[in-house]
């Protein structure tokens, strides 16, 4: 492994980097493999704040979709549930963020880009309860300790910040998504938007499905020549597709491009710390395997709460 230098390590530790090296994802010789994540560096990313949100399945399912729970819950007790996961979530991180301030939009494949803004989050006490249309969720620095992010189990959460501005976009970006080029539209909201250079952009993508995620038939929504043209979709058999997100991630996204660009190598698949639900709905997987975890983003509290 390549020497570290002291504000390289600076942004690792932050991450939480540190642990076994995996060694599934590799762009070139400038590669640096750290725990968990595949790290391309171009410059050093001044962190000012930022926060990466990833919780596995450490604190339960973070949704309140019914469909992940016992079917004799009420509404209003799983809501009372997913409460207290993201008030475990956040006690972790000695209240860093407000388990009351997380934010998803409501994706319509369109490609809009929502900010959120201080009269958003003001207008209700408990986050979710705000309805928000779009596919791409801003949050800045003007307001520390509010989330903004997705319930993901297979699909990569994109995370693009621009480290100068203090802005940072996210986006669930199913395979689905990737086909409507969602991924390339997260860094465009942030030029256009906020005049945000890629130089000054740091890239996050989120735990996801590996190259092994499988298919019994080519997927309708897969429309782009992309996926056959990069190998991100393989048909192995004549009812056996493999997709591999990670080569159509980075035919929209250019690592060189970007002031720090990281990749969660954690395959979802197979880490039992993640929710699967392409495992569980296949019936290769236990229970434990159903369900969403967060991934997204914010910028820390200086006090707690």
């Amino acid at each position: 492994m390549e020497k570290i230098d002291f504000l390289e390590k600076k942004l690792y530790t932050f991450l939480g980097c540190w642990g076994d090296i995996m060694k599934n994802i590799k762009f070139n010789k400038n590669v640096l493999m750290v725990g968990k994540y595949a790290i391309l560096k171009n410059g050093l990313a001044k962190v000012k704040g930022l926060r990466i949100l990833d919780t596995g399945n450490k604190y339960g399912c973070m949704t309140t979709k019914a469909c992940f729970y016992d079917e004799k819950m009420s509404d209003e007790d799983i809501r009372d549930l997913f409460l207290k996961h993201r008030k475990m979530a956040a006690k972790d991180t000695n209240y860093a963020f407000d388990p009351y301030k997380f934010y998803m939009p409501s994706q319509d494949g369109e490609g809009k880009a929502v900010e959120l803004t201080e009269e958003m989050i003001e207008a209700y006490k408990d986050g979710w309860d705000l309805d928000i249309k779009g596919d791409i969720l801003i949050v800045t620095n003007k307001t520390p300790g509010v989330v903004a992010g997705f319930p993901v189990a297979d699909c990569p959460v994109v995370i693009a910040s621009d480290l100068k501005n203090g802005v940072t976009a996210t986006a669930h970006c199913s395979a689905a998504m990737i086909d409507k080029y969602l991924p390339i539209r997260t860094i465009e909201a942030l030029q256009s938007k906020y005049n945000s250079k890629k130089e000054d952009i740091y890239v996050h993508i989120g735990a996801h499905a590996s190259s092994d995620w499988t298919y019994d038939r080519r997927p309708d929504f897969m429309t782009e020549s992309f996926w056959d043209r990069t190998g991100a979709l393989r048909q192995v058999k004549d009812d056996k597709y493999k997709i591999d997100l990670d080569k159509a991630l980075l035919y929209q996204l250019n690592p060189l491009e970007y002031e720090s660009f990281i990749i969660n190598t954690i395959d979802t698949l197979t880490d039992p710390n993640y929710y699967s639900n392409s495992v569980y709905n296949n019936g290769k997987g236990p229970k434990k395997k159903d369900g969403r975890h967060f991934e997204g983003a914010y910028y820390q509290k200086v006090k707690r709460l």
